[in-house]
């Protein structure tokens, strides 16, 4: 038995795929190229692919991960190859390699994600009045934000210590290309769109909440020592 670490991007329409269609496309496409899957046992078996950070629907991303486990070993070039012929346009496979078939699973192993958010607004800022708003909103003791959870209960946290980085890439023309790092997976997870309707809210800007688009670039862990690193470094 044999651990594959897989490197891909979902954008464009695929970014509307849910976690559960993801999972059937992916599945479809090794078993069309004849992947020499391993399964898992029981009255159901299933193939053993997992996911280090599920997107949520309608975000694209250039560092999405997944691990599936073979029974064989198999020449990874032809297995990435083969694998893009079968995806549909929007996901392609873009780095692969074996890894320890007694590594931690990739969700345990998720920390932080980085994002660029585009936003639409409804008057025109400069760069000036969206630094100091970010700076004020950061400035706060706590960031408090309502979570609807089980059984439609809500409870209040507090967002702040999630929020990594936050900064402006460009204003122009009522846009605005935010780019933030913030926890991602079990030990914490802020979705970058919150944080910028904590800051419409907050700080007054007037940000059309309809019109935000969300990427993610890297998915990050670390080594034990503070410093992140992508998941691909990790393992």
């Amino acid at each position: 038995m044999y651990k594959i670490l897989v490197k891909f991007i979902k954008k464009d329409r695929m970014k509307f795929l849910s976690h559960l269609e993801l999972i059937r496309v992916i599945e479809r496409a090794m078993r069309r190229a004849k992947v020499p899957l391993k399964f898992s046992q029981g009255f159901n078996p299933h193939p053993k692919i997992s996911f280090a950070a599920p997107l949520a629907v309608g975000v694209s991303s250039q560092g999405e991960y997944l691990a599936l486990e073979v029974e064989e070993k198999i020449e990874l070039d032809e297995f990435q190859k083969n694998l893009n012929h079968q995806l549909p346009e929007g996901m392609k496979f873009v780095k692969c390699k074996y890894i320890d078939v007694k590594s931690k699973s990739l969700m345990s192993l998720v920390e932080n994600a980085t994002y660029i958010v585009k936003c639409s607004t409804v008057m025109n800022y400069n760069s000036d009045e969206i630094n100091n708003s970010i700076e004020k909103l950061m400035s706060y003791d706590e960031i408090l934000y309502e979570k609807r959870g089980k059984r439609n209960k809500i409870k209040t946290v507090d967002i702040k210590e999630h929020i990594k980085d936050f900064i402006v890439i460009s204003i122009e023309d009522k846009e605005i290309i935010f780019k933030t790092t913030v926890s991602t997976g079990s030990q914490g997870n802020l979705k970058p769109d919150i944080l910028i309707r904590k800051l419409a809210e907050l700080e007054n800007i007037q940000i059309d909440i309809e019109s935000i688009r969300v990427h993610r670039l890297e998915t990050f862990s670390s080594k034990g020592n503070g410093r992140l690193i992508p998941i691909e470094d990790v393992i």
